[in-house]
């Protein structure tokens, strides 16, 4: 069977001609005709009744449809495959959170080309147990993510190696109020102030939540927080305390230009502050070459820190 009478057979069926279906297939009408009773042989049955003006038989209004969809679905496969890199342009699959793929790659990946040359990337973002199974299926290269108690349960160790290419701190913020102080301030010394300070919290789903709670459950003195809102997006979150919502720990790449600008401002004391670290993930003995270049970069520009 050839695409080409699929197209013929759908040409016939929108014009109800033979002789201006095919001068539409440029092909002569003889020719036309044997290559629908080719496609019919083939399928087992008749079409189309050559009558004037030709009609489908039950079976051709049938297989109608089907021709439809398989040309469709040819066509649109042959353009997805003529737009996709050739395998050996050594596309990198990399899978990492959605505030990393904005705050933090496009400038590591920066320094990367820098070492390493311009090579084509293929970036898939989303939540923590999405991207380390996206790892874990082969579906990625290389692992891109904030480091958490969780993540280090998540991911096989024998299997996966990892490096610390960069620090982060997770900063109390807070909107100004009109004196352009903190409208929430976290206090958590023995002579704080009693109150209740409404909390923008994670969901279970962001890595940066056991970063948090195991920070919080460590001080000798907690704040006092009552959560009022919750979500599974650093950029919710971060926008609900520009409103005014509540107090919000968020990543200070995340902030920074929110804190220059004065639309937040740091709410807490200094024990407040939580240091952690983004990390890089591959399968041990990787034979990537560009994998491996990149790896080496990565450990380079982290002793150079």
């Amino acid at each position: 069977m050839h695409l080409v009478w699929l197209e013929d057979f759908i040409e016939l069926a929108r014009t109800r001609s033979f002789s201006r279906a095919a001068e539409n297939r440029f092909v002569t009408h003889p020719a036309f005709g044997r290559r629908i009773k080719a496609l019919e042989q083939w399928v087992g049955a008749e079409l189309v009744t050559r009558s004037q003006p030709v009609t489908l038989t039950r079976a051709g209004k049938l297989f109608l449809d089907a021709a439809h969809n398989s040309v469709d679905v040819l066509y649109a496969a042959r353009a997805q495959l003529q737009e996709a890199p050739a395998e050996s342009e050594n596309v990198l699959r990399l899978a990492t959170g959605r505030t990393l793929s904005q705050t933090f790659f496009p400038d590591w990946y920066e320094g990367v080309k820098q070492h390493c040359g311009s090579f084509p990337v293929s970036v898939t973002t989303g939540g923590a147990q999405d991207v380390i199974m996206k790892l874990a299926a082969g579906e990625a290269d290389i692992l891109l993510i904030y480091s958490s108690p969780a993540t280090r349960m998540l991911i096989d160790h024998q299997r996966y190696e990892s490096q610390t290419i960069a620090h982060e701190l997770l900063l109390p913020v807070s909107a100004p109020d009109k004196r352009g102080k903190p409208l929430y301030r976290l206090e958590t010394g023995s002579g704080a102030r009693v109150g209740v300070t409404p909390w923008l919290a994670f969901s279970q789903t962001l890595t940066l939540r056991g970063v948090l709670a195991k920070h919080l459950a460590e001080l000798e003195h907690k704040p006092a927080l009552k959560m009022v809102y919750q979500a599974d997006s650093y950029e919710a979150i971060q926008e609900m305390a520009v409103r005014g919502t509540g107090v919000a720990w968020l990543p200070q790449r995340l902030v920074h230009k929110d804190l220059a600008e004065g639309r937040l401002l740091v709410a807490g004391e200094q024990n407040l502050r939580i240091r952690f670290d983004v990390s890089l993930y591959r399968v041990r003995g990787s034979t990537n070459a560009l994998v491996n270049a990149i790896w080496d970069y990565a450990e380079a520009a982290a002793g150079d820190n």
